[in-house]
């Protein structure tokens, strides 16, 4: 990450610019939050135990579902984010599937009909499964895209999501993306340090 690119980030990362206040309180109150939670032990085991994200994105993932209350959570390609998502919300209905095959989501999405939140980790047909995934989206769904900035491809995949109509307000962590989908709201794109 250049200089510039990581000042106007941190400029942003306390909520400085941000005028919407439904924005403003996701990244503060969301985010940002530095109280402990009742699954933070179990989830840093959890990401001993599977690796593939730190401590930090797992216990931003558990907050992050905690924040929404989605009726479906599926993870793709990332056993240490279901295990987030369980944490926070275990009412819900959990897929959680391998990433290889296009068709194994397919037949999720044929279950569930719309998403509630969906953590995408790097896997072969990531931009066929978002592509179908937007389709399938509410006022109330979520999408985190993870390794956004892997290289120069994926940074200009993640651009066209941005760009993307669909998509209404949306969030670079620079690890990983949030795509939110409220048709009420305006859309806007905010870039954020982790």
């Amino acid at each position: 990450m250049r200089l510039g690119e990581w000042i106007n980030r941190k400029r942003h990362n306390r909520g400085f610019g941000i005028q919407s206040p439904s924005a403003f309180f996701f990244v503060t109150e969301v985010l940002r939050e530095q109280l402990p939670y009742y699954a933070y032990k179990k989830l840093d085991s959890t990401v001993e135990k599977y690796g593939g994200m730190s401590k930090k994105h797992a216990r931003e993932l558990f907050r992050i579902t905690n924040y929404i209350q989605p009726d479906n959570c599926i993870s793709i390609a990332s056993p240490a984010a279901a295990e987030a998502m369980k944490a926070a919300r275990p009412t819900a209905t959990h897929y959680i599937l391998e990433g290889r095959k296009i068709e194994e989501y397919n037949e999720c999405m044929k279950e569930c009909r719309s998403i509630g939140m969906l953590y995408l980790s790097d896997c072969p047909c990531k931009e066929e499964i978002i592509s179908t995934a937007i389709s399938h989206t509410n006022n109330k769904s979520i999408i985190i895209v993870a390794g956004i900035h892997k290289d120069k491809a994926t940074a200009l995949w993640w651009q066209r999501l941005v760009d993307n109509p669909t998509t209404i307000v949306t969030y670079d962590m620079y690890s990983y993306g949030l795509l939110f989908f409220d048709k009420e709201k305006k859309k806007q794109h905010y870039k954020l340090k982790r």
